[in-house]
C-alpha cells in the first residue's frame, strides 16, 4: 500500500501541470464567433476579451472561424469607438476572405467593413466593401445578406441627402428581412428609415416648410415605435436605447420636449450600461437639445462637458454635433465670448470635414461610374452570348435571327444612353460648383451674367420687367484692416445670410466683387426695387453680426435700376454701380437710383 505522503505531493504535481484543452474544431470556431459578435448588444468589453482569447486557442486550418472572430472583434472594438483598433482587425478579417469559399460569411465580413470604414472617414472604401457584399449576396442567394448590405448602401445614401435612393435600399432591405422573418432586422431597418424621415424633416425646416417637416418628424417617431416594441419584444437593450433616443429626438423637433426626457433617460442608461460610447455620446447630444427647448442652458452645457470628454477619436461628425449645441448653450447665457471661441473650433472643425467630404464625393462618383460601366459591360456580354447561342440552333431560321439582332441594338442604345445620362449628372454637378462663390454659397459673376442676359432678352421679346441692385458694404476695408480678413469674411457671409433670407425665391444674389452684392429682381419695377433695397438696408443695420462678444455695426449703400429696353449687360451694371457710388457720395448708408443720378 503507498504512503499517503508520497501521494499528496504526487497529486499537487498533476493538478500543477492540468492537460491542455484541443483547439476548437472549425465549425465550433464558427459558432464562437456568432457568439461574440452577438455580445457587442449588451457587453461589448467582454466580447473584445472573449474572441481575443478564442483567437489564440484557434488552430491553422480554419481560416472561415478566424476570419469571423477578426470580424467580431472588430465590431465590438466599433462599439466601444476604439476606432484604430476596429479597422486593424476587420483589416485582418479581410485579408483571409481569399482563403474561405463561402461567399455568404464573406459579405458579412464586408459589410462590418464597410461599416467600420464609413465611420472612420474612408468612404471610398467602406462604399467598395458595401457593393461588393450585395453583389456576393445576390449571387449565392442569401435574401439576408442581400438585405443587409442594401441597408447600408441606404444609410450611405442618406448620408450624402439622396433621399430617393436611401428610401429605395431601406425598403428592399424591409422586405428582404420580412421575407425572412427576420425581426431584429425589420427593427433596425425601421430605424434607418426613421433616420432618414429625420433628415428629410431638416432640410424642410430649412426650406420653411413646417407643415411637410412635422409629417416626416411624425413618420420617424411612427417608425421608431414600431421599432422599439420588436426590440423589447427580442430583448436587444442596443436596439431599445437607439429607438428610444431616435423617439426623444422626434419629440423635441415635435415640440414635447417634457415626453422626450422620458425615452432620452432611457437610452442613456441602457447605453452606460452596455457600454456604447457613440451611443452615449447621441443620448447626451439629445439630452441638451431638450435642456435648451426648456431654456435650461446650464443643464445643456454639464451633458455638452461629458459627451466632448468620450467624443471617440476620428469622430468629427460627433464633435462637431456637440460644439455647435455648446454654441448655442452660451449664447443663451449670455456668455458670448465662450460662443465665439467654441464657433471658431467648429469652423475650423466644418472646414476639414467639407474638405474630406469633397474628395469623397468625387471618389464616390469615380466608384459609381466605374461599377456602373462594368455591369453595362456584364450585361453586354450575356447579351451577346444569347445571340450566339441563338444562332448556333437556329441558323435556319433568318427572321428570329434578325428579332435578336435588333433586341441587342436596342440594348446597346440603352446602355449608351444610361452612360449618357450619368456623365450628365457628373457635369451637371461639376457646372453648380463653377457657379457658385465658395465663401457665400451664392451665384458668382459667371451664373449672374447669364441670369442678366436672359432677363434683357425677356425684357426685350415679352416686355416683362426686371430691375438691379448693386450693394457694397460701407467702410469694409476698414473691417479688413482692423479685424482682419477673417472677420471680414465672417461679416460677408452675415450679409449674404441676410439678403437670402429677405429675396424672394424668383430673385438670383451674386456676390459681386469683394464686398460687393449683386440683385436681379425679375417681374420688379425700380420703385419695386428701391423697397426692397430701403428693407435690406434696414434689417441690415438692425442685425449686426456678433464678433468677439460685441456687435459690429454695419451699413449698406445700394443702387437700383430697371432693366429698360434695348440695354445691353454692361450698361445695366455701370448704370446700376454708378447709382451706387453716387450714394456713397452723398454720405453712404442709402438707396439710390440710377434716375436720380441721370438727373
Amino acid at each position: 500500500m503507498l504512503n499517503i505522503r508520497v501521494l499528496l505531493p504526487l497529486a499537487l504535481l498533476i493538478l500543477a501541470f492540468p492537460a491542455r484543452s484541443e483547439s476548437p474544431g472549425c465549425g465550433e470556431l464558427v459558432d464562437l464567433a456568432a457568439e461574440v459578435r452577438a455580445m457587442r448588444d449588451h457587453d461589448p468589453a467582454s466580447g473584445v476579451d472573449r474572441g481575443r482569447e478564442f483567437l489564440a486557442q484557434a488552430g491553422e486550418d480554419c481560416p472561415t472561424g478566424e476570419m469571423l472572430l477578426h470580424s467580431a472583434i472588430a465590431s465590438n472594438l466599433h462599439i466601444l469607438g476604439r476606432s484604430e483598433a476596429a479597422v486593424e482587425a476587420v483589416d485582418a478579417a479581410l485579408s483571409l476572405i481569399g482563403e474561405t469559399d463561402d461567399p455568404v460569411q464573406s459579405a458579412a465580413v464586408r459589410r462590418t467593413a464597410g461599416v467600420i470604414y464609413w465611420e472612420v472617414g474612408a468612404h471610398d472604401r467602406a462604399l467598395e466593401q458595401y457593393l461588393a457584399a450585395l453583389e456576393a449576396s445576390r449571387a449565392a442567394g442569401d435574401v439576408a445578406g442581400a438585405a443587409r448590405a442594401a441597408g447600408n448602401i441606404g444609410n450611405l445614401h442618406n448620408s450624402m441627402g439622396n433621399w430617393e435612393e436611401a428610401r429605395d435600399y431601406h425598403r428592399q432591405a424591409l422586405s428582404g428581412f420580412e421575407e425572412i422573418g427576420w425581426q431584429e432586422g425589420v427593427a433596425g431597418t425601421l430605424v434607418n428609415l426613421g433616420a432618414l424621415s429625420a433628415r428629410i424633416a431638416e432640410t424642410l425646416e430649412q426650406a420653411g416648410e413646417t407643415s411637410e417637416a412635422n409629417a416626416e418628424h411624425e413618420a420617424n417617431l411612427e417608425y421608431n415605435r414600431r421599432a422599439l416594441d420588436i426590440f423589447e419584444e427580442i430583448g436587444n437593450p442596443r436596439g431599445i436605447a437607439y429607438a428610444a433616443d431616435n423617439i426623444a429626438r422626434a419629440l423635441i423637433h415635435l415640440g414635447r420636449v417634457e415626453q422626450a426626457l422620458e425615452f432620452q433617460r432611457r437610452s442613456l442608461e441602457l447605453r452606460r450600461e452596455v457600454g456604447d460610447t457613440s451611443g452615449i455620446v447621441n443620448s447626451l447630444l439629445t439630452g441638451a437639445e431638450a435642456m435648451l427647448g426648456l431654456d435650461r442652458p446650464g443643464s445643456a452645457l454639464e451633458m455638452l462637458d461629458e459627451a466632448e470628454s468620450i467624443v471617440p477619436e476620428n469622430n468629427r461628425g460627433l464633435l462637431v454635433e456637440v460644439l455647435g449645441l455648446r454654441t448655442d448653450a452660451h449664447e443663451r447665457m449670455g456668455d458670448f465670448e465662450s460662443a465665439f471661441r467654441v464657433q471658431r473650433r467648429l469652423i475650423s472643425l466644418n472646414d476639414a470635414q467639407a474638405a474630406e467630404d469633397l474628395a469623397a464625393r468625387v471618389e464616390q462618383l469615380q466608384q459609381t461610374f466605374r461599377a456602373e460601366q462594368l455591369e453595362q459591360e456584364l450585361a453586354l456580354q450575356r447579351a451577346r452570348a444569347e445571340v450566339s447561342e441563338q444562332r448556333a440552333r437556329r441558323q435556319q431560321l433568318i427572321s428570329t435571327a434578325s428579332i435578336v439582332s435588333v433586341l441587342l441594338l436596342l440594348l446597346v442604345l440603352g446602355l449608351l444612353y444610361s452612360r449618357y445620362r450619368l456623365g450628365r449628372r457628373v457635369s451637371h454637378t461639376l457646372d453648380r460648383a463653377a457657379r457658385t462663390d465658395p465663401l457665400t454659397g451664392l451665384s458668382n459673376r459667371r451664373d449672374m451674367t447669364e441670369h442678366v442676359d436672359r432677363a434683357i432678352l425677356r425684357r426685350n421679346e415679352d416686355n416683362e420687367p426686371a430691375s438691379l441692385i448693386m450693394a457694397d458694404i460701407d467702410s469694409f476695408k476698414r473691417i479688413n484692416d482692423t479685424l482682419g480678413h477673417q472677420v471680414g469674411d465672417q461679416v460677408l457671409v452675415h450679409v449674404a445670410e441676410l439678403i437670402g433670407k429677405q429675396v424672394r425665391g424668383v430673385d438670383v444674389t451674386a456676390r459681386w466683387g469683394g464686398e460687393e452684392f449683386l440683385i436681379l429682381l425679375p417681374g420688379t419695377r425700380e420703385d419695386g426695387a428701391r423697397c426692397v433695397s430701403e428693407n435690406l438696408r434696414r434689417v441690415i443695420g438692425e442685425s449686426p453680426p456678433q464678433i468677439n462678444g460685441r456687435s459690429l455695426s454695419l451699413t449698406l449703400t445700394f443702387g437700383v435700376t430697371e432693366i429698360e429696353p434695348g440695354a445691353n449687360f454692361n450698361d445695366l451694371v455701370k448704370r446700376v454701380d454708378d447709382a451706387m457710388y453716387a450714394g456713397k457720395a452723398r454720405g453712404k448708408n442709402r438707396v439710390v437710383s440710377a434716375g436720380e443720378v441721370v438727373a
